[in-house]
């Protein structure tokens, strides 16, 4: 399997560039999202099978992590440490890789609520 990362609203990422840089480097393809695709399961944006749906603007950035090794997935969040903004961050499992990335947040961002 490819390891890849999902990110949705890149721009809210400052060292988006580096961190490009970095995947380049470790062979870890990157899916960008915007608020057009968040309606689509997890699996299928892993697949490429990407459509435009209705517009749905979900406020924080995000970053999924799907089979990356652990090594790597800690010099991406070393990267991600330091963001101003809320970036929320999620590993693919049997579970939500069946969600759309819509609910995947919404349980991202109740969590953090819960824990902050």
């Amino acid at each position: 399997m490819n390891a890849k990362l999902i990110i949705y609203c890149k721009e809210k990422i400052q060292n988006y560039e580096s961190l490009k840089q970095l995947c380049l480097l470790m062979n870890i393809e990157i899916i960008l999202l915007n608020e057009q695709m968040t309606q689509n399961k997890v699996k299928d944006i892993l697949n490429k099978k990407i459509k435009k749906t209705k517009k749905n603007n979900l406020e924080p950035a995000v970053v999924v992590f799907s089979n990356i090794a652990a090594l790597q997935m800690d010099q991406i969040l070393s990267k991600l440490k330091n963001n101003s903004t809320l970036c929320l961050k999620a590993v693919v499992t049997a579970t939500n890789y069946n969600w759309t990335f819509e609910k995947l947040v919404l349980h991202l961002l109740e969590e953090y609520q819960k824990n902050k």
